[in-house]
Order: C-alpha cells, then sequence, then structure tokens
C-alpha cells in the first residue's frame, strides 16, 4: 500500500511538473463567450498518461533500489566515490562511473548527498543522477531519452577530471589530471538529477534543488 501511495503521489507531482513546463505564464487564449481560458502549451513536448504512470513507478523502483544509500557508507563501501566539493543547489556527486555502458533504473552512476543537518559530519541522501549516451536530436536534447521530454532536461559537462574528493573537477587540464592520477573525460554523456529523496519546489528533474541547505 506504501508503494502505491507514493506512485500516486508521484504522478501528481509529475503531472503538475508537466504542466507547469507546458503552460508559460502569461499566454492564455482570449475567452469567448462561456468558454473558460486556456494556457497556450507552446514548447510541443507532448505527455501522456501513460508516460507519467510509466515514470512515477520508475522512480518508486529508483527509492526502493536506493534506500541503502541514505547511509553513505553503505555507497562508499560498493564504490561510490565523493568527485567535487559542496555545490550549492545539486549538494555532494558521489559517483560510481561517469561512463556507464547502460542505463538502469535502480542502479544510478550518480548519488546526491546534501549535510545532514541532525548529524554533523555526516551526509542525507536527496536524489540520484543518471547518464544517457546518445546523439543530440535537433531540439537540444538527447534522442530516445528514457524519461519523457516534458519533465527532463538533460545536460553535459565538459573536461571535467574523474579524481576522488577533487574541489573543482573542471579546475585541471587533460594533462595535470593525468599528471594526478586521474581520468580525464573531454564531454560527457548525458546527464539528469532526479530529486527522489528530498523534494524540490522547482521539479524532481530540476538540475539544481533550492531546498537543500
Amino acid at each position: 500500500m506504501k508503494a502505491i501511495r507514493r506512485t500516486i503521489a508521484l504522478c501528481f507531482v509529475l503531472g503538475l511538473t508537466a504542466m507547469a513546463q507546458m503552460s508559460p505564464a502569461g499566454q492564455e487564449q482570449t475567452s469567448s463567450g462561456s468558454r473558460m481560458p486556456h494556457s497556450s502549451h507552446t514548447n510541443g513536448a507532448a505527455l501522456t498518461y501513460a508516460e507519467l504512470e510509466k515514470t512515477a513507478a520508475e522512480l518508486e523502483q529508483a527509492r526502493q533500489a536506493t534506500a541503502k544509500y541514505q547511509d553513505v557508507h553503505t555507497a562508499e563501501a560498493e564504490g561510490y566515490q565523493m568527485v567535487g566539493g559542496d555545490m550549492p543547489g545539486m549538494g555532494i556527486h558521489y559517483v560510481l562511473t561517469m561512463e556507464p555502458e547502460r542505463f538502469d533504473i535502480e542502479e544510478p552512476p550518480i548519488l546526491l548527498y546534501v549535510k545532514s543537518s541532525a548529524q554533523p559530519g555526516e551526509y542525507s541522501l536527496a536524489g540520484v543522477g543518471y547518464f544517457w549516451n546518445a546523439p543530440e536530436g535537433p531540439d537540444g536534447q538527447p534522442l530516445n531519452s528514457p524519461f519523457p521530454k516534458s519533465l527532463a532536461v538533460w545536460h553535459r559537462h565538459e573536461n571535467i577530471c574523474v579524481l576522488p574528493h577533487l574541489d573543482n573537477p573542471h579546475g585541471l587540464s587533460e594533462s595535470q589530471c593525468r599528471e594526478q592520477g586521474g581520468h580525464f573525460i573531454a564531454k560527457t554523456q548525458w546527464l539528469v538529477h532526479a530529486w527522489i529523496w528530498k523534494d524540490n519546489p522547482t521539479g524532481v528533474f530540476s538540475a539544481e534543488n533550492p531546498a537543500l541547505q
């Protein structure tokens, strides 16, 4: 029953997110007679009920699979390493791999943590990150992405040095990165955040979460 309630709640939240993204403020059709005004949907990324239901179910799968990582020491024991410092709005990234071979909703390559207010020196799990390896489509987004385009906006990073506990992964050149034993990536795969453990007022798939303290 708990899983069902979570799925229903996620459907509702995702639905509101989709409506907000597809309904730019200030764009309404003029009312005529008894007709009610409706916001114009101009982004062209329609969302079906089946897509909404599927996405909610997948995020519930992700929550169940990553519940064990609420203890950051469990994540470290399974190979996740801190990459970069505490970034405002994005927390602390614990990375398993920056170049996954496949997409698996239950095995996110990135875990997003925030410093725990209850336990100094400890972290609380806030969300997860997924990569998607695909060509760029005409809309500037990856082709055939696993989440609906009306909900998830993907991004990429350039010139990343994957080196545990490096404060700024963008701060080293390729040669400097390799000299320090890091793995240099000229351009990452497509990346999206999913804030499934800490609510994000700007949307579950937003790149940044203003609720992080």
